[in-house]
């Protein structure tokens, strides 16, 4: 009578509750880099998104005053010099084209702030011609 009340209250040894323990910590080890990996990746979408409203705005000024302007927002009251992405992840600031001037081209430049500065693509460019740049990484992988 003894051993059916000891098997009915018998729970989990403390040798398998560290066997669980173990296994969560390897998985864990195993998946969150590859989480925060994917998390910085698709931070970089921001930065992206946010330089080519930029690079618009650019053509869209050049259009009606046929140069382009220093500020990253030309058409905001007053004009912004520099933009933070909505996520904060990112500034863009707009600068002329190495041996050039603001009137005829520009580059517009994105930064990473905060978290994303982890990632491995270290700034984002694009020209008045479209052309795409980046820093840290190659630029098929910043732009992906």
């Amino acid at each position: 009578m003894i051993d059916a009340a000891r098997d009915v209250l018998r729970g989990f040894t403390l040798l398998e509750l560290l066997i669980v323990v173990a296994i969560l910590g390897l998985l864990t080890a195993i998946a969150l880099p590859g989480y925060q990996r994917s998390v910085l990746v698709g931070g970089r979408a921001e930065g992206r998104a946010l330089l080519l409203q930029v690079a618009a705005n650019q053509e869209r000024y050049y259009a009606d005053h046929l140069v382009y302007s220093g500020n990253a927002d030309p058409f905001a009251t007053p004009a912004s010099a520099m933009l933070t992405s909505v996520g904060g992840l990112y500034r863009v600031s707009v600068t002329s084209c190495p041996g050039g001037d603001i009137e005829h081209c520009f580059v517009a430049t994105a930064v990473p702030l905060g978290r994303q500065t982890a990632d491995t693509c270290q700034s984002m460019s694009v020209t008045h011609t479209g052309l795409t740049s980046a820093s840290g990484d190659t630029v098929a992988e910043c732009w992906h």
